[in-house]
């Protein structure tokens, strides 16, 4: 009686940890995940390569349609633009075997014809993808100097596109205001929206 009870605590204890939220993939104040993935340039870049400064990714995908007018509106390049303190990467984690992949070379010309001012890294095994929890093409972060992530979610709160630029709420370009005012992001979490991101 006495195995059977303490099995079934034990039960209770496991089934009570895996209901807590875990700090990890892409929670808001987790350390972020390191990575080294090659950009479409050939040049291999690292998160360990910009300790202290705050970076932003943004998981691209451009065979998405929320990532291709976002391309095509300049929205991601022009706010990377006006913050040039901070890193921004663009990390395609789409599969290979999708039809929705596009080659490096490709994807070099579609950023050129689009005005992608910024690298943007492949990461065909989805593993980063996957340690950031990353959903959705758009899903942005912003990593803090201190190296925890910051904001996790949505570029704005306008996810059919509909509003003018000026009258979209840019969640990123909040946050990383807040970042360098010394505050944290406000909010620090909200919905990303956007095609699913295509894993392997």
């Amino acid at each position: 009686m006495r195995s059977t009870g303490k099995i079934l605590i034990l039960a209770l204890a496991v089934l009570a940890l895996a209901a807590l939220p875990a700090l990890a993939d892409g929670a808001v104040g987790a350390t972020a995940p390191a990575f080294s993935l090659k950009g479409v340039d050939g040049k291999t870049y690292s998160l360990a390569d910009y300790k202290g400064k705050v970076v932003v990714l943004e998981w691209v995908n451009p065979n998405c349609p929320f990532s291709h007018r976002h391309a095509k509106e300049h929205t991601m390049s022009e706010l990377a633009k006006q913050h040039g303190e901070v890193v921004w990467l663009g990390i395609n984690s789409t599969s290979p075997r999708s039809t929705d992949f596009m080659r490096p070379s490709e994807q070099a010309a579609y950023d050129k014809e689009h005005g992608v001012n910024y690298p943007v890294l492949y990461d065909e095994s989805g593993q980063v993808g996957h340690a950031y929890g990353a959903r959705t093409t758009p899903h942005m972060f912003i990593i803090g100097a201190d190296g925890k992530i910051a904001y996790n979610g949505a570029i704005d709160d306008d996810p059919p596109g509909r509003k003018s630029k000026a009258d979209r709420l840019n969640y990123v370009g909040q946050g990383l205001n807040a970042e360098k005012g010394g505050k944290s992001p406000d909010p620090a979490t909200t919905k990303p929206y956007g095609c699913s991101v295509k894993y392997e």
